[in-house]
């Protein structure tokens, strides 16, 4: 038999029950509710920093070129839409934006574009104008779009995210 060793600390036994017991009820609730609200914070400043999640700038789009603003900001929708959601033992976070796909992974592909119908400016000369409503058919269309990142992991989000569990995890060792 090798020599190991014993603890006979039935105090410290009691302590790590207790732990175990609070980080699977509501500390651990707690905990996940916290990674998913610092989740949803960290990827929305991606967008004021225009950067993804390995530090990379995206590139920025044509629409902020000519309006002299920033890529993804133009309604600010998407950046709206992220929420979070968390359970005792996992958080997540994330949007229901359709579009929101072909920004995080670009695309570069012909689309499907069905029928619809538009609002069409017509100009007559100087000043003279007149909208009407245009029908669209059903085609297909190039579209390229830059993948610009905003979901993910970075290097400081991995550590947060330990420091956010080393925290909970401590209060929960001195309830």
């Amino acid at each position: 038999m090798r020599p190991g060793i014993q603890l006979d600390d039935r105090q410290v036994e009691i302590q790590l029950e207790r732990l175990r017991d609070a980080m699977q009820g509501r500390g651990s609730l707690a905990a996940m509710q916290a990674i998913g609200r610092y989740g949803k914070t960290s990827t929305q400043f991606r967008f004021r920093d225009q950067r993804g999640p390995d530090g990379a700038r995206w590139l920025p789009s044509q629409a902020a070129r000519e309006r002299g603003g920033q890529t993804l900001r133009h309604t600010s929708r998407l950046f709206r839409s992220f929420t979070w959601q968390a359970t005792p033992g996992e958080a997540s976070w994330g949007t229901n934006v359709v579009y929101a796909r072909v920004h995080q992974y670009g695309i570069a592909e012909n689309v499907s574009v069905r029928a619809h119908s538009r609002m069409v400016r017509q100009q007559f000369g100087e000043g003279a104008s007149s909208t009407r409503r245009a029908q669209v058919r059903a085609h297909q269309r190039p579209m390229l779009m830059h993948r610009r990142p905003f979901l993910g992991f970075s290097l400081a989000d991995r550590s947060e995210i330990w420091e956010i569990l080393r925290d909970h995890i401590e209060q929960a060792a001195w309830r």
